[in-house]
């Protein structure tokens, strides 16, 4: 009996030492920080196979780092903590390491110290991920966005590779989101403006957010962009959940998979990142605690340390591992695409191979569907446009109105077709400060170009002309329209006159008609007085009834007299023929004259400018028709650019309503676009326009300098020049001209007649008199010798009867 009881206490005695040595060995937990919750929750849920006490690590404002080291080797020593976890802390990091207490830290550390292992794994290997991701892309140029310091570390290794050209973004925080935005819209207009099309964000939750946002209000959210996101968390889920209907390249590194779910981080916010390396932590500690409750229990700490060294399991954050200097090794960082709600790994990066080959490993997964959406669909974008008849034109009761309902013109409606087309809305300004867009000295733009370059405007639809500067700065579609450039003037006032009759012949036909006048009746009297006249009974005609005669055939008259002699009716056949070519040659052309209003237009040609002075000549300050002049090696427009830049700089104005008014007020051309000068023309017929004209150049949307969307515009543009559309258009905004076309023939082209035209009319006239007066000389010859022959007769009769009178008188 005693026996048993003896046994009995024994075995008592050995139960009671038992369960004292278990509870000898509580592993004491220090925790770093405001990481307590976390622990603490996880310690609830997931728990340990021993039991466990937790202790927050403070020290109350603390004078001096070393004092701050020495309250925390008092707490550690008093506590008699095992182990330390949390993020990493410098005072307490350098503490572990000389009392040899093992701090599981679950952020980076610059130190290497022999008892303290990193969870996460370290900045270096991120930056070298994306370096080695970079030269395996084979990318040429690149952005960088950060917000910290990290972002300067990554950055010092891109500028590694000197076959890259890097692009650094330091996006600034604060309260003011306003102003934030700001900033990053600027950032990403200097990265578009310098064709960088690959980017990586290094920046928290909240700034990614705003980027892409920006981004997207860019149409820089599409391809050919590329995005690459430092995520090591899985934080960006809830992010990219905004940007449904973005399809382009979104490449995370992250050491989880990407929108990853588990039983300890089901959670979209910050903490999944926390609580899996949090859960880490208490993996780690729970694979090494068999180890420790083997030792001593002054020498569990030192234990747990040892194990730590050469352990290796699945964690929530990959394999864990650690390296001689207690970083994390041997694991990788998972690659995963995202395009729209869907995501796929695609990849790996292998933080412990050495050759590129090696570390990165692409799976051969089926990759997503790529359909190319319009960036801007389903968008609303602001336009930029400029007052210029007939392109954009404020309607009559604009103040009534609203948004684009207040303009018409031919840039509204080719825009709305264009935006039909495409599916995506718009919204139209006008430009603040009147301007096409120039180069200013400091370099930046003014105008609408300006507008783009700032990224106030999506895209500008304007007469703005395509040159090389322009196309430096920003990018063109294909031309909507062609221009020339042509001279602008007033139409020269008509010359009215009280004797425009006269004007059908030259003044030297008048004179030499009215000598005729004198020559043919004069010549008449002596024909008809010289002349044998056929029928005597025919009244003679007298030298005052030979000038009435001559002028009322001129006039298709009707005398009492006429020419009885042959040579009279030869000479006035030939002045009947006269009078009739001469009167109806002076007929047709004096209705050419008094149907036709006779202008008489100084300037020809674009060529007759440059060599007169009277009329000033000028254009639009800083336009591109002035570089036109003002580069130009063409003899006569350099010529005409001296006049106009340094002998009479007033011949320039600042816009074309200036222009349009000095062109009213008279004495001045202004060169400008021939659309322009067409549309004037016909609203206004005292405009008129002269050529030829000269410099075509095209008319095209413009856009932001790599803005992918500009191939969808000009295809747009394409199809509406297939279908005839545009030459709708044209034909709606310039209709035909209802002034009179000073482009044909006018009075002043519609010649009188010279001398020239009728001197045919003369010589046959000068034949005639010539005829008349052979025939009058011959008849007068016959007539004298008939008379002579006559005269011999007699004589002979008379000598004959005086003969047989005398031979009678001698006979008798």
């Amino acid at each position: 009996m005693e026996h048993r009881i003896f046994f009995l206490l024994l075995g008592v005695i050995v139960t009671f030492c038992d369960v004292t040595s278990e509870e000898t060995f509580r592993l004491k937990i220090g925790i770093v920080g405001t990481w307590t919750p976390v622990f603490d929750e996880l310690l609830r849920t997931i728990g340990l196979s021993h039991p466990w006490r937790i202790y927050n690590i403070t020290t109350a404002k603390p004078k001096s780092q070393y004092d701050k080291m020495l309250k925390v080797k008092d707490f550690l020593t008093d506590n008699q903590i095992d182990v330390i976890l949390g993020p990493y802390d410098d005072a307490t990091g350098i503490v572990a390491d000389k009392l040899r207490v093992p701090y599981i830290c679950t952020t980076g550390s610059k130190r290497n110290l022999n008892y303290t292992f990193q969870i996460l794994p370290p900045l270096e290997d991120f930056s070298q991920a994306i370096f080695d991701m970079t030269k395996s892309y084979q990318w040429d140029k690149v952005s960088l966005f950060y917000d910290d310091l990290r972002g300067v570390y990554i950055m010092e290794q891109l500028l590694t590779n000197h076959d890259m050209m890097v692009k650094s973004w330091h996006v600034k925080g604060g309260s003011d989101i306003k102003a934030v935005e700001k900033q990053v819209r600027d950032h990403l207009v200097r990265m578009r403006q310098a064709f960088v099309q690959k980017s990586i964000i290094f920046c928290s939750k909240e700034h990614t957010e705003i980027i892409l946002d920006q981004a997207r209000s860019l149409a820089m959210l599409s391809q050919p962009s590329e995005w690459f996101f430092y995520d090591p968390g899985d934080q960006l889920v809830p992010v990219f959940k905004n940007f449904p209907d973005v399809f382009v390249n979104f490449t995370v590194f992250g050491l989880m998979e990407f929108d990853s779910r588990n039983e300890i981080a089901s959670v979209d916010d910050s903490r999944r990142l926390n609580i899996s390396l949090a859960a880490d932590s208490l993996r780690l500690l729970n694979a090494t605690l068999p180890k420790a409750v083997e030792v001593q229990r002054n020498e569990a700490a030192f234990t747990i340390a040892e194990e730590l060294r050469k352990i290796r399991i699945p964690g929530y954050t990959g394999d864990i591992e650690f390296g001689p200097n207690g970083r994390r090794y041997n694991y990788t960082i998972k690659l995963s695409e995202i395009e729209g709600l869907d995501s796929l790994q695609v990849g790996v990066w292998r933080s412990h191979s050495n050759s590129l080959e090696d570390k990165i490993h692409f799976e051969e997964v089926k990759r997503l569907n790529r359909n190319y959406s319009f960036p801007l669909k389903g968008r609303t974008v602001s336009v930029v446009m400029i007052l210029e008849k007939p392109f954009t034109m404020q309607k009559r009761d604009y103040m009534q109105r609203l948004g684009n309902d207040r303009f018409e013109g031919f840039a509204v409606d080719l825009i709305t077709e264009v935006a039909k087309m495409l599916d995506f809305n718009f919204e139209i300004y006008l430009v603040h400060d009147g301007k096409f867009g120039t180069k200013k000295e400091n370099g930046e733009w003014n105008g609408m170009i300006g507008e783009l370059l700032a990224g106030n405007a999506t895209m500008l639809v304007a007469p703005l002309s395509i040159n090389s500067q322009r196309e430096e700065a920003v990018d063109f579609t294909k031309p909507f329209m062609t221009r020339y450039i042509s001279v602008l003037m007033r139409v020269p006032k008509s010359e009215q006159s009280y004797f425009e009759f006269l004007n059908p012949l030259h003044h030297n036909v008048w004179y030499c008609t009215f000598g005729a006048f004198m020559m043919v009746s004069v010549i008449l009297y002596f024909l008809e007085r010289f002349g044998i006249r056929q029928n005597k009974d025919y009244p003679t005609i007298s030298f005052r009834e030979s000038f009435w005669f001559v002028f009322g055939s001129l006039l298709q008259g009707n005398t009492d007299s006429s020419p009885s002699t042959l040579p009279g009716r030869i000479l006035t056949s030939a002045w009947w023929f006269f009078a009739l070519i001469l009167i109806s040659s002076y007929t047709a052309n004096l209705a050419a004259f008094l149907t036709v209003k006779k202008i008489n237009t100084p300037i020809k040609s674009v060529t007759d400018l440059a060599s007169q002075t009277k009329i000033k000549y000028g254009t639009v300050k800083s336009s591109g028709i002035m570089f036109f002049f003002k580069n130009t090696n063409i003899e006569h427009f350099a010529k005409m650019w001296a006049q106009m830049s340094e002998v009479d700089p007033s011949s320039m104005v600042d816009s074309t309503d200036e222009g349009f008014k000095k062109v009213k007020d008279g004495n001045y051309a202004f060169f400008w676009d021939t659309t322009v000068n067409k549309y004037k023309t016909i609203e206004d017929c005292q405009f008129m326009e002269i050529g030829p004209h000269f410099d075509p150049k095209g008319f095209g949307i413009g856009v932001p300098p790599g803005a992918i969307y500009r191939e969808d515009l000009s295809m747009a543009i394409l199809k509406l020049s297939d279908t005839g559309m545009l030459h709708q258009l044209e034909n709606k905004w310039w209709p035909s001209r209802s002034c009179p076309d000073l482009s044909k023939p006018s009075a002043d082209e519609t010649s009188e007649l010279s001398i020239d035209s009728v001197a045919g009319v003369f010589f046959i006239l000068l034949g005639g008199i010539a005829l008349a007066g052979i025939v009058c000389g011959f008849e007068h010859f016959a007539k004298v010798v008939k008379k002579a022959a006559k005269t011999n007769k007699v004589e002979k009769n008379v000598n004959g009867k005086n003969s047989e009178i005398k031979e009678r008188e001698s006979f008798l």
